[in-house]
């Protein structure tokens, strides 16, 4: 949130658990423009809200101390501020937009509460009746028709109008005027996702056991060092652990994010979980190193172990549902590349598949 003016500028909503990618995420959508992410969820509305900020007030965190985040915060001339240590006064702004929305989550059916005296009795699985794309669309409403246009006693107006303000001005005010719309999205959001320093050789890059080839690296296999010509140079990866069968690699000299898939074009995209899945389950079998065919075949086997259990247990709902979202690709920097189709919907409440059931939840990071 900006904490001038109270406007939200941006969120990441996810069943993956907080890490690098979900804060840039979110910072990368606070940056870009938010028309597509409204057309994606349905929402008739307005949400004028991008740009650069100057400073980011954060926690301490380690996925706000990564070196990633502040490399890339540094690249986009940001000034990271932490939050003082057992100073819970200096998060007094997010704390309350958090408990304002919290409050009308809470009004959801499949709420899981915040307290165990309120827990008592309900039953969260029963009474879900929204998937992630219904409360996407619901909290996006939220946000932008009722949030944004009521009245916020810490500043005397709503938190649009004194956005409005801000950025044109008044009688009394000179407004910053509009920040510039990014001219490449994609790079916005590729500069905040998890990074790797690797060396090119003649079959590509390895990341985590995992090979990955395109042409655009050729002319950069085996490249010297500059400063250093006795040492093999290293280049930036970016990687999106949401699908890890593609990393984008940065031309140094161009300035332009490359795609480089899979070097084996026969495995399917998987997420870092997924993968890691994988490899804890053949490490049960006792395979001590593993390669990508064995990769491939304990992929195929997790997921149809999900398939066949994910009506017996919440666990297995919960993962399929993870991989459903993980196969949108859905980002800020393009919303509408991977936005479903108009047919009608095939979920049903009535069997449960991707309800937020035990995930309305306090601990999801909303900002």
């Amino acid at each position: 949130m900006d904490v001038c003016t109270r406007v939200v500028t941006g969120y990441y909503l996810s069943f993956d658990p907080p890490s690098e990618t979900s804060v840039g995420m979110c910072v990368a959508q606070s940056m870009l423009p938010k028309d597509e992410w409204l057309l994606l969820h349905n929402v008739k509305a307005e949400w004028p809200v991008w740009g650069t900020p100057a400073t980011i007030h954060v926690d301490n965190g380690p996925d706000f101390r990564s070196e990633t985040f502040r490399r890339s915060c540094l690249a986009h001339g940001i000034n990271l501020e932490f939050r003082p240590v057992k100073q819970p006064r200096y998060g007094g702004h997010i704390e309350r937009l958090l408990g304002s929305l919290l409050k009308e989550i809470h009004n959801l059916p499949g709420t899981t509460f915040s307290s165990i005296k309120e827990k008592e009795g309900y039953d969260p699985e029963k009474h879900a009746a929204m998937t992630k794309s219904e409360f996407e669309e619901w909290l996006v409403t939220l946000i932008c028709k009722i949030y944004h246009q009521r009245l916020h006693s810490g500043i005397g107006m709503s938190p649009m109008r004194k956005w409005e303000i801000g950025v044109f001005g008044n009688a009394d005010v000179q407004g910053v005027g509009l920040a510039p719309r990014p001219a490449d999205r994609l790079s916005v959001l590729l500069d905040f996702l998890p990074s790797f320093q690797r060396t090119i050789q003649t079959f590509g890059v390895t990341i985590d056991g995992m090979n990955y080839y395109d042409e655009a690296l050729r002319p950069w296999i085996n490249a010297k060092d500059p400063d250093t010509p006795s040492k093999k140079r290293t280049f930036v990866f970016r990687r999106d652990p949401r699908d890890i069968s593609v990393i984008w690699f940065k031309d140094p000299e161009l300035g332009h994010y490359f795609r480089i898939p899979f070097a084996n074009l026969a495995l399917p995209s998987m997420s870092v979980w997924e993968y890691a899945q994988a490899k804890a389950r053949l490490r049960q079998e006792g395979r001590s190193s593993v390669n990508e065919s064995e990769i491939l075949r304990a992929i195929s086997e997790l997921r149809t172990h999900v398939e066949e259990s994910q009506a017996r247990t919440k666990r297995s709902r919960r993962q399929a549902q993870r991989r459903k979202e993980h196969e949108k690709k859905v980002t800020p920097a393009d919303p509408l590349l991977h936005a479903p189709s108009t047919a009608p919907p095939q979920e049903s409440p009535a069997q449960g598949d991707g309800l937020l059931s035990g995930d309305i939840d306090v601990n999801w990071d909303i900002a």
